[in-house]
């Protein structure tokens, strides 16, 4: 009884939190945008509480320089935009094949001191909100530097949020003072299918996402603080026949892969059967040639509302540009009617 109790008062605790604070709507631009025709200016700022610029890197020295300097300008726009829009700038800071370059800040203490300095240069010149660290290390040697950067960063005052493993066992790594410096942690639930399994499996298996959400919350990590992310693309596997079916690779798309404005185009056709699977909150589209499993309205919808009751920071959507624009098809209006339903989402008219 007792339990129960106490269960009941963290759930309405959880509640009051995500109330009091407000969700987070976040949405990821990455640099290699500027190789698509997606730019500042097509970003819904009025939809999001805010955006994540993928990324800027350390150098041995511990000073930050963009990933791709020939983005610099799209990241000013950005910057400038964001602040007009009173939108939080959050600057990633890592990435995939930059783990040298963040194992290094652990392994020099001027390095990790430079690295510091830079960084609340770096916000203070792009009036940008915080940081996110793009790195989520798997050996207990690299969890150490990973928490050593959070310190320091935090006694320095700095916003900073960390991409932790999907993995659940991995929860009780981290411990409870990394959590506590924390502003908020970020999970990846995305790329959870790929050509090297046999059989077809949810790109995002967003129910089985709430184990490993709770596997967090249970070691210490406080539910506000957690910000999940979700994808907006599928994937395709040529010759599946549905979900644990086998496959001979991958499909239609770029290298099997396809935005979620790209899939809304080629359903419109009937060559292909969606459906929603309950077990694993996802959709699956069939057709005589190949399978695409991605996440569409009704999953996002009902994973929106499961973050929303279990009082979580909010949602983070990868990447904004394979959003559809027509808001009674897009995932991020979708997200934000259920956590943020004070704004207003009808389609502005447009000016004649």
């Amino acid at each position: 009884m007792f339990f129960k109790r106490l269960t009941i008062a963290s759930l309405i605790f959880a509640a009051a939190a995500f109330a009091a604070n407000g969700a987070r709507v976040a949405g990821y631009f990455p640099y290699w945008l500027q190789y698509s025709q997606f730019t500042p200016d097509d970003v819904r700022y009025e939809f999001l509480t805010e955006i994540r610029y993928v990324a800027m890197v350390p150098s041995e020295a511990g000073e930050l320089a963009l990933a791709d300097e020939s983005d610099l300008a799209n990241f000013e726009k950005l910057a400038s935009l964001a602040e007009k829009n009173k939108v939080g700038l959050i600057i990633a800071i890592g990435g995939a094949g930059n783990e040298e370059s963040m194992q290094g800040l652990g392994a020099s203490d001027e390095a990790l001191s430079g690295f510091v300095k830079s960084v609340k240069e770096t916000l203070k010149k792009y009036k940008a909100a915080g940081i996110e660290i793009d790195w989520t290390p798997e050996e207990a040697g690299d969890i150490e530097t990973l928490k050593k950067i959070v310190s320091a960063l935090a006694s320095a005052d700095v916003k900073v949020s960390a991409n932790l493993s999907n993995d659940a066992s991995k929860a009780s790594s981290y411990g409870h003072e990394f959590f506590d410096k924390l502003s908020s942690a970020s999970i990846y639930f995305t790329d959870q299918m790929s050509e090297e399994n046999s059989s077809v499996a949810p790109n995002a298996n967003l129910k089985k996402a709430k184990e490993v959400i709770e596997a967090y919350t249970s070691a210490g990590l406080a539910a506000q603080k957690i910000v999940p992310i979700i994808p907006m693309y599928g994937k395709s596997f040529y010759k599946a026949k549905g979900l644990g079916s086998s496959h001979e690779g991958v499909g239609s798309g770029n290298e099997g892969v396809l935005s979620y404005k790209d899939l809304m185009k080629a359903f419109d056709t009937p060559d292909y059967k969606v459906t929603f699977d309950e077990g694993s909150w996802s959709e699956v589209a069939v057709s005589a040639s190949e399978t695409i499993v991605f996440n569409g309205i009704p999953s996002f919808r009902e994973f929106a509302k499961y973050v929303k009751g279990a009082g979580l920071g909010g949602v983070a959507l990868y990447d904004l540009s394979g959003d559809h624009n027509e808001p009674i098809v897009s995932l991020l209006v979708t997200v934000g009617q259920v956590l943020r339903p004070d704004v207003n989402y009808q389609p502005k008219k447009k000016k004649k």
